[in-house]
């Protein structure tokens, strides 16, 4: 549709002498007709298109696929609009009822994309394609494992996220993905080396390579050519090959992760044969009876556990229906400046990606019996109150494309027996610090998303209806550096939890220190 209008847009302002001969005319109706009959079909394609498509929910489920959504409202959208409503256009009626469309879009997205979704979506590739060491040539043709994207990556598009790492100073990442779409063009039947766009990816591989020093590359690459007579190109020849002596000599070294424990984790478990043989599973006893908990133990010190199937449908569609009235881009515990130049707690930053919605049980009373089903299976309570609060209020987040956390720990320092935060809301303001973390899958993920905890090597794989739970303190009351953890960012699919911090307050006698620093508890486990 969109290079349909461009080249429309180019027959009308080209010089013409078409109406001074009638038969000129009479032709110009018959293939005219053509151009209809031609744009009857493409429309009828997109149609069909839309309907394989259906509701979406499989079609964004794919990072590829998200971008080319994105780009389409960014670059492709603009450029129609570019062309409907430039200063030389006559305003018609339809252009009157399209710009009316496009109002009523806008105010129900409540946004239009920016060039700044385009930069979190080009680092949201690069952090995929970094973490799980994607084969790069596969990846911008669009597939991932068995998982295929409608379309790949066009050469334009790949240069939009060469030129994010560019400017983000991730040289190494921009000269995999230069040379990765050089190779691609290389494979094409229509690869020449007077191709203006050819030459202009080689030129700027070149220059890549000497950004990491290694010139030489940069002369073979370009020495091809130098028959064309192009003159940028013999300048960089000459420079290039000037530097050889003092660039020449090194070598190409993938730069080393900031959390390669991380990193492994999200690809797969870390711990030996030995260490993952002696976890368990067991039916683990609550205060009633006939309730027993599925507990899969993924960690014994610190203990960490996935509960399995401790959160019905029904539950889960209440939290995403109620979390999707209410998003807002996530933030972290993170002390900054308000406008005011007051401090504040909370700002948006990369380290998260993703949206938040905080559900309380003042609103929907009908929640309070997940909080039960926390105290039944931990015995804690997790009643939400509105002073002294057990517990914080259901924080649901989605995950977006790439969508991650990096590590961090969960507790905030204020303790019961320091001064509270007075930033905090009153809710929690005296309820101590987070004493252990809860945290419902809400959804199955296909590839990627788990949580991971480098100190210990622990992996917890997304289970829906299951839940996370670890405590964040010793029993001592100190924070336990051990739980240090991350979500590892989604590959294939969409992640929805739903978190449940669990503070001091209320847990008198339910946790009883510790007679020594490092005392650990007897928990079940079996």
């Amino acid at each position: 549709m969109f290079r349909c209008v461009l080249v429309i847009s180019l027959f009308i302002y080209a010089h013409s002498d078409l109406f001074s001969a009638l038969c000129k005319l009479q032709e110009l109706l018959r293939e005219e007709e053509k151009l209809q009959l031609s744009l009857n079909r493409f429309s009828k394609s997109l149609k069909a298109r839309r309907l394989e498509i259906g509701d979406g929910t499989k079609y964004i489920e794919h990072p590829i696929n998200d971008f080319h959504l994105l780009y389409r409202f960014v670059v492709e959208w603009q450029s129609v609009f570019d062309n409907i409503w430039c200063e030389t256009c006559e305003v018609t009626n339809a252009a009157k009822d399209f710009n009316f469309t496009v109002q009523i879009v806008h105010k129900h997205l409540g946004l239009w994309p920016s060039m700044y979704d385009m930069d979190g979506a080009s680092h949201a590739l690069l952090r995929l394609w970094k973490v799980y060491k994607l084969n790069l040539d596969d990846f911008i043709n669009g597939k991932v494992q068995n998982y295929t994207a409608d379309q790949p990556l066009s050469d334009e598009q790949v240069l939009i996220v060469t030129q994010y790492a560019d400017n983000n100073k991730e040289d190494y990442s921009e000269m995999k993905w230069l040379e990765a779409l050089y190779r691609r063009l290389q494979k094409q039947d229509g690869f020449s080396r007077n191709d203006s766009f050819v030459i202009r990816i080689a030129r700027a591989l070149a220059a890549s390579f000497y950004k990491l020093g290694i010139s030489k590359k940069s002369v073979l690459l370009l020495e091809p050519f130098q028959s064309l007579g192009h003159r940028g190109i013999t300048r960089d020849i000459a420079f290039y090959r000037s530097s050889v002596s003092n660039k020449g000599n090194a070598t190409i070294t993938e730069p080393e992760p900031r959390d390669p424990m991380y990193e492994a984790l999200c690809r797969g478990d870390q711990k030996t044969a030995i260490e993952l043989s002696k976890l368990r599973c067991f039916w683990r006893k609550t205060i009633v009876p006939y309730y027993r908990g599925k507990e899969e133990v993924v960690n014994y010190e610190p203990r960490i556990s996935l509960f399995h199937d401790v959160i019905s449908p029904t539950y889960i569609d209440l939290l995403k229906s109620i979390a999707q009235k209410g998003f807002t881009r996530s933030t972290v515990f993170l002390e900054g400046k308000g406008p005011n130049g007051e401090t504040v707690y909370g700002k948006v930053d990369d380290v998260r990606i993703s949206q938040t919605c905080w559900i309380g049980t003042d609103e929907y009373p009908e929640l309070a019996k997940l909080e039960n089903r926390i105290k039944l299976l931990t015995g804690l309570s997790a009643a939400y109150k509105l002073q002294r609060s057990h517990s914080e209020k259901f924080q649901v987040l989605n995950y977006g494309v790439g969508g991650m956390y990096t590590v961090h720990y969960d507790n905030t320092k204020f303790t019961l027996w320091t001064p509270p935060n007075p930033l905090d809301p009153d809710d929690i303001r005296t309820s101590g610090d987070r004493m252990a973390t809860w945290m419902f899958y809400l959804n199955d993920v296909k590839l990627g998303g788990a949580t991971v905890f480098p100190e210990v090597k622990a992996r917890v794989p997304v289970a829906k209806g299951g839940a996370a739970f670890w405590y964040n303190m010793k029993l001592s009351g100190a924070e336990d550096l051990r739980t240090l953890h991350a979500g590892c960012p989604v590959l294939i699919g969409s992640k929805w939890v739903s978190n449940k911090w669990i503070r001091e307050e209320g847990k008198v006698f339910k946790r009883l220190c510790g007679l020594t620093e490092d005392a650990t508890e007897n928990l079940p486990t079996s």
